[in-house]
């Protein structure tokens, strides 16, 4: 009814030049056309052109005078009104993501001899949660430090709250993959890292905005943080733009993209294609990277057409493709191991938008997404270990949302409702290849015995070996080296999503009210609704410049789809099995109670400050199980959860050419069991514990500085993490039976004696035994909470240096582009033998150069 309700208000579109005002997306810039006695001048042409592409938009002042223009980049542009009788008026500007308010004045053209503009480059605004805008300048010049993942990098590189992760995944603000995308009005909450799906390119994007704060009503789902796309548009070209670009870098990696955009006033057509090949396309768990080649292919297409000058027409397309191997050990390699992965990808999503007035509109999104994964095993069964692992999934996602913005006087409304589906199809199979992983039974010098005709706890005494305490007897039935069968699992199901929402920013003096309502409903493995109020308020302390905010907000909490089947059913090692039960209770809905505080202040013209702090406590909490150190993970469930964490983030606006941010926190993330679901060959966590989402101190620090308007170009990045928390090395018993190869991981030894491949260290004198790579605490001190084993801190730099005029005729220009990520070569891990993760180390240092053609 409600979703009726809203398709019968009129046409449905919207003029993405002429945007008006919302809660979810306020107008970036807006302001009022008058004459000199301050009279109203309707239907005055404002022109805003964006001085690094030229890129013009152009929208007409409504019966007020009024106009805006939002989905903007920050950059620099030139604004300027004409209309009648009255003579033209232009000013420059910066916008750094605060929003903008310009105000012309117009005179007659027989008296004009002066002409007003006023701007407040200092409006914060109240009514949005806190956020980092990314500029169009740092998407292309901060380097990244996944090749096959420049999307997920460019977001941990620019946002407090990322604890960096591999293979292209991030936790956001404690939480392991609770992100959603929102690109150009289409909601995506199912995980966009490389070993998932298909991430859209960086070259189809203009702009991008992080959201780190408490949740609007508008947003479900994946909820901790929510990053908002905007793709770039041919509209208002005048004249076909470009750029092509090829790249030749460390580790074999090339690259060649392609964009061109070109369209009229009431057409236009952008296209961006890019493919990659590289010898690192995954982050590997071996410094050197063994078997680790991989290549994708992306094609993104968005046309506009404008029906009327208030209703237009959108639709992107999107098609990806990539091929990869699974990175080997030194273990793995000496068998000739090949599992490799492929993904095939695509999204068709048409939009319809409709301007009412210069304060409401509507905008309706439909799409059909898809993943298709298929993970290969090995020819030879037993050249997989120690597992041999297969898979084949597919992920259908089909939605459509309407959305009615409504911001005139004291409220800025925003209601609408969303439909779902989501199709899976999963098969999976799976048994164990090495008689060394679940041995029953230790021999003297701690390692796992091979001896296959041992099947039981109960049986080392009598053969002189040792119990090993993480045996786990359910294993055994898939073991195939005593006797065991792969498992093998099919299955299909479909799940339903519906939702509506509303809220209201009411601004009352320098307070302003945030209310908002959502109600979702889940029809899936399990059923469930939820009602959610989000409530907050924002004090604008105007002679600070500063907004101080307070918000709550009731989060309803859905699992995740990617193998959602298998882990909701008795799989090998799963919960549920080492429990003994027959079959495990499909994973089911959780719902999360999440307070805010937090703060925005304009320091100067240049300098913004923002910080903000939260609290999570989350009822039916959700994490992922990983396969040993493969690309396949299943999500599992923890009774619940308690985060929280602060953010601290200062902007530094274009000046005098340098330009920057620094960012600051700190997040805390605990799991309480039982643990249900998931598909682990690990023992499941029962009690407390701190997963590898929780680290006590990150940051980020990005400078820039460009010679004039048009020169060369130098960025530098700090990037520090205080090291995640390592769940596989708790005490040094534990690290003392790894194997010789996982112990030259993390860079064991005992006093001058480094363990490596083939020869571990076995026993070590107290005190003598350290690791490189790993924090162990102290013998008597380890706490799976208070005082956890942990990765080692690190620092890694980078640098990018760039010309981007280095030859320049008439619209026609040559630049070169070079990055060096980890500058140092720090050999530092992501994470360890983790059952949320893997074993991965991060990037060596890496040189890439680029040469680029731009029209």
């Amino acid at each position: 009814m409600f979703f009726a309700f809203l398709l019968a208000l009129g046409p449905v579109g919207l003029d993405p030049t002429s945007l008006a005002a919302r809660s979810s997306n306020a107008a970036e810039l807006s302001g009022l056309v008058t004459d000199k006695t301050g009279a109203a001048l309707p239907r005055t042409n404002v022109t805003l052109l964006q001085q690094s592409t030229q890129a013009t938009r152009i929208v007409v002042s409504d019966a007020e005078g009024r106009f805006s223009f939002a989905e903007l980049t920050a950059g620099n542009y030139r604004i300027s009104a004409q209309g009648g009788d009255f003579a033209a008026a232009s000013e420059s500007l910066t916008y750094s993501g605060t929003p903008l308010q310009v105000n012309f004045h117009l005179a007659p053209v027989s008296t004009a001899s002066s002409v007003d503009v006023t701007a407040d480059a200092n409006a914060l605004d109240p009514t949005a949660p806190a956020r980092v805008s990314i500029t169009l300048e740092e998407m292309e010049r901060i380097p990244s430090q996944s090749v096959s993942s420049p999307l997920s990098s460019l977001i941990t590189n620019t946002t407090p709250g990322v604890a960096a992760n591999s293979n292209g995944s991030f936790h956001p603000l404690g939480d392991h993959a609770e992100a959603s995308f929102v690109i150009d009005g289409q909601p995506v909450t199912d995980q966009q890292s490389r070993t998932f799906s298909s991430q859209i390119s960086l070259d189809a994007l203009q702009s991008l905005e992080v959201r780190v704060g408490a949740p609007q009503a508008d947003v479900g789902d994946k909820t901790s943080m929510v990053i908002v796309a905007h793709t770039k548009s041919g509209l208002d070209q005048n004249h076909p733009t470009g750029e092509f670009s090829i790249s030749r870098g460390s580790f074999n990696s090339s690259q060649a993209s392609a964009r061109v955009g070109y369209g009229t006033e009431r057409f236009g057509t952008f296209t961006a294609i890019d493919a990659l090949n590289s010898g690192r396309f995954l982050d590997t768990p071996e410094l050197v990277p063994l078997h680790a080649n991989g290549n994708l292919e992306n094609i993104f297409q968005r046309l506009d057409y404008r029906l009327t000058p208030r209703t237009s027409l959108q639709l992107n397309a999107i098609l990806s493709h990539s091929w990869f191997q699974t990175p080997n050990t030194y273990d793995q390699h000496a068998l000739r191991q090949n599992q490799r992965q492929t993904i095939q990808s695509f999204n068709i999503a048409p939009s319809l938008m409709h301007t009412f007035n210069a304060a409401s509109y509507l905008r309706t999104n439909l799409w059909v997404r898809q993943d298709k994964v298929r993970y290969r095993p090995s020819t030879d069964t037993f050249a997989d270990t120690p597992a041999y692992l297969a898979q084949s999934r597919r992920l259908t996602n089909a939605g459509i949302r309407s959305e009615y913005s409504y911001a005139k006087g004291r409220h800025n409304v925003t209601v609408g409702a969303e439909w779902k589906h989501t199709f899976l199809a999963e098969r999976f199979a799976t048994g164990l290849t090495d008689p060394m992983y679940n041995s029953p039974c230790l021999a003297a010098d701690g390692a796992s015995s091979p001896a296959t005709s041992l099947t039981a706890t109960t049986q080392c005494a009598g053969v002189g070996l040792a119990v090993n305490p993480d045996f786990l007897p359910n294993l055994l039935a898939i073991d195939l080296t005593r006797g065991g069968t792969l498992f093998a699992f099919a299955g299909q199901t479909d799940i339903k999503q519906e939702a509506v929402f509303g809220q209201d920013s009411i601004q009352l003096g320098n307070f302003t009210a945030n209310l908002g309502l959502r109600f979702d409903k889940y029809n899936g493995l399990a059923r469930s609704t939820g009602l959610q109020p989000r409530v907050g308020v924002a004090y604008n302390a105007t002679p600070l410049r500063t907004v101080l905010r307070m918000g709550y907000s009731r989060v309803f909490i859905t699992p995740y789809n990617e193998n959602l089947i298998v882990a909701s059913s008795a799989g090998p090692g799963s919960t549920s099995a080492a429990l003994g039960a027959a079959n495990s209770a499909p994973l089911a809905t959780g719902h999360r109670n999440q307070f805010n505080i937090g703060s925005e202040s304009q320091l100067s013209k240049h300098l913004t400050l923002s910080s903000e702090y939260f609290w999570k406590f989350t009822y039916g909490a959700y994490d992922f199980d990983v396969l040993l150190n493969s690309p396949l993970t299943f999500p599992t469930q923890f009774r619940k959860s308690k985060i929280d964490g602060g953010l601290l983030r200062l902007s530094v606006a274009p000046t005098h050419g340098f330009a920057g941010y620094f960012t600051a926190s700190h997040v805390r993330s605990r799991l309480f069991g039982p643990e249900t679901g998931g598909v682990s060959f690990n023992a499941p966590y029962s009690n407390v514990t701190r997963p590898d989402h929780d680290q006590g101190l990150a940051t980020n620090t990005y400078v820039r500085y460009q010679l004039g308007r048009r020169g060369p170009w130098a960025g530098f990045s700090w990037r520090y993490d205080g090291g995640l928390v390592s769940v596989a090395t708790p005490d040094a018993a534990s690290v003392l039976r790894l194997t010789g190869d996982e112990q030259a991981q993390i860079g064991l030894h005992c006093g001058s004696v480094f363990a490596a491949v083939g020869q571990p260290v076995r026993s070590c004198a107290a005190g003598s035994l350290q690791t490189t790579r790993i924090r162990i605490p102290p013998a008597g001190t380890e706490d799976d909470d208070r005082n956890p084993s942990r990765i080692a801190p690190r620092s890694v730099f980078d640098i990018s240096l760039g010309e981007d005029d280095l030859y320049h005729h008439e619209r026609q220009q040559i630049g070169i582009h070079a990055d060096i990520v980890n500058l140092t070569n720090k050999d530092g891990l992501y994470n360890f033998l983790s059952t949320f993760s893997g074993t991965h180390f991060l990037t060596p240092r890496a040189v890439t150069v680029q040469l680029t053609y731009a029209f």
